[in-house]
């Protein structure tokens, strides 16, 4: 499959997840709705590795990086359904966005991929700015929403930890196997935390919450997660998580058009700013060459101070 067939088509269902894990939770409680569609995605895998001739690989390699994808999927997942319920689903996405700027980093840090030059310092600063405005623009909305916007947050640092990791073990699966293997490891995390959430299906669950849940078993999880472990497989870390860039933008749309959610005015002009933060953070070229120049220039007048 051509890198950009699979890049668009993740931005696609990655922005539409969040508006479908919110009506998914309607009448069915978090932990139930999350498990259900981990279980189902894992048991929908099987077949597939069937019909690609492909099976699980059970290398300390291979493990290790189903461990690493699981940080992921369980992690992001627990606190993302537990945060979606306080805060509109266009704002999930958003901030996400963080998460190019955060792997950037880990990269970096972790894998020497990135660096951190003035320009992306720059967007950093930029980004923060725009997530404050963001987050006091729903505060002022009162309620619960700090749980929304906590839990969302936790959920992009087991994201972008879980997107470096990945990368560093570097096994070399299938994108099948990485996402077969990554929802089983994460389907166990689920059964072991049954007993402290424990599973509920109420008699009465609307056909929307079925539908919604049957979206995100197959698109938001399975081919989600193959098409997304086949780029990261093809791109660098930070270059995949530009897909949080376009993301937001097209969440917020699908909120609005289906789900008549709507934004402070504050928390719209921090997301334009996080946004913008996020694209300078990836195209920063420019500035670090204009920041260059500028410092090479006072170099040089310093230097001819001195020299006269």
């Amino acid at each position: 499959m051509p890198v950009l067939i699979a890049y668009l088509a993740v931005i696609l269902i990655w922005s539409s997840t969040p508006l479908a894990i919110q009506i998914s939770q309607q009448e069915l409680p978090f932990y139930t709705a999350l498990s259900l569609r981990m279980w189902g995605s894992a048991i929908l895998s099987m077949p597939l590795l069937m019909v690609l001739r492909q099976s699980l690989i059970f290398t300390p390699k291979a493990l290790k990086s189903y461990l690493s994808g699981a940080i992921g999927v369980y992690g992001a997942m627990v606190f993302v359904y537990w945060g979606a319920a306080y805060i509109p689903s266009g704002l999930i996405s958003v901030i996400f966005g963080l998460s190019p700027m955060l792997s950037g980093v880990l990269g970096y840090l972790w894998l020497k991929e990135r660096e951190l030059t003035p320009a992306r310092l720059i967007a950093l600063v930029l980004g923060i700015v725009g997530l404050y405005v963001v987050i006091a623009g729903q505060l002022t909305l009162g309620g619960q929403v700090w749980r929304g916007i906590l839990g969302t947050l936790i959920a992009v640092l087991c994201f972008s930890i879980s997107a470096v990791a990945v990368k560093q073990v570097n096994a070399g699966l299938h994108p099948l196997v990485q996402t077969s293997g990554t929802l089983w490891v994460s389907s166990l995390g689920f059964v072991l935390s049954l007993p402290f959430f424990g599973l509920q299906i109420p008699p009465q669950v609307s056909v929307s919450s079925w539908i919604s849940l049957g979206y995100l078993t197959s698109c938001g999880s399975l081919l989600g997660f193959i098409l997304y472990f086949y780029i990261l497989k093809h791109l660098p870390t930070a270059r995949v998580a530009l897909i949080t860039l376009i993301a937001p933008v097209l969440a917020m749309i699908w909120g609005n058009l289906l789900n008549g959610e709507v934004m402070s005015q504050a928390s719209i002009l921090g997301c334009i700013g996080l946004l913008l933060a996020l694209g300078l953070y990836q195209w920063h070229q420019g500035l670090d060459g204009l920041l260059g120049r500028l410092w090479l220039g006072q170099k040089q007048g310093k230097f001819k101070q001195k020299k006269s």
